[in-house]
């Protein structure tokens, strides 16, 4: 029926296998995929089980503390935030979350993984990588590991991995392992400096909005009515920063400091083509 070989079939069979999918057959040879045990152990810890959830409920009911209004309130956010299938469709498909299963489990038993198709925004490029995965934050959508070609700790967006491949090699590096702190712009690097940006009302809203972590380093200027401060300790090539000073300079009162600051945006000014 598909112009193949039954040993090209077999392959197939062995590559779903190989992608961590639970492949199995009945005595009529149909074949089926079925619920992935690791899968749902991953979902058990990101989420409350029922069991969790009655828990819960039963303690907010039984609070003397909180008045009726406020229990029935309390109760009715429960059930929204941690409706598994709820988020399991909307904050992390099934497809990231296999990701992230495959991670971890390469993680727990020390194996290297390849990530297939990684779209890198810093290179503008899509490619595979050998790494070793040790530590995986399902939450902030990053991936910490040891790049085996390039024999450095480099971060990954989950969300930018089109597969991953459990590999058969184990961990040659596990003494360079090591977790760094991210940035408000969610990118991870030892060498960080100081800047100071004002801005706007509108600056402030699009850069909370889209990057949310930034929020807690905004303080309303002392002096002056609807302008905001903008101080932290940003990665030293201003990843995510850049993009934002560019795409919303009309929202920004100044760029205090540092000076390299200034002049990294006057050079990817002078970049654009008109």
């Amino acid at each position: 029926m598909y112009n193949v070989v039954p040993d090209t079939i077999k392959k197939d069979f062995e590559e779903l296998r190989d992608a961590d999918f639970n492949v199995e057959h009945d005595h009529q040879y149909r074949y089926a995929i079925v619920p992935n045990k690791p899968m749902q152990h991953l979902e058990d810890m990101l989420f409350f089980t029922e069991t969790e959830k009655e828990i819960l409920m039963e303690a907010l009911a039984n609070n003397a503390k909180a008045s009726e209004k406020k229990t029935k309130r309390m109760q009715e956010k429960l059930n929204a935030i941690y409706d598994v299938s709820k988020l399991g469709s909307s904050l992390f498909s099934r497809t990231f979350l296999s990701k992230a299963n495959l991670l971890e489990q390469a993680k727990q038993h020390k194996k290297v993984v390849k990530l297939i198709n990684y779209r890198s925004t810093n290179s503008s490029e899509v490619s595979d990588r050998l790494v070793e995965p040790f530590s995986v934050n399902v939450k902030e959508d990053i991936l910490h590991a040891f790049a085996i070609e390039r024999k450095d700790i480099r971060h990954y967006r989950i969300s930018r991995i089109e597969r991953v491949e459990l590999q058969e090699m184990v961990w040659q590096y596990e003494t360079l392992h090591y977790v760094t702190a991210t940035d408000p712009f969610r990118i991870v690097n030892d060498h960080k400096v100081r800047v100071h940006i004002r801005l706007k009302v509108g600056g402030y809203n699009e850069l909370i909005e889209r990057f949310p972590l930034t929020q807690a380093y905004l303080q309303p200027s002392a002096g002056e009515p609807g302008i905001y401060d903008f101080e932290c300790n940003v990665n030293e090539k201003f990843f995510g920063l850049t993009n934002f000073i560019l795409g919303y300079h009309e929202h920004i009162v100044e760029i205090v400091e540092p000076e390299s600051l200034i002049e990294h945006i006057r050079r990817h000014i002078a970049k654009i083509n008109f």
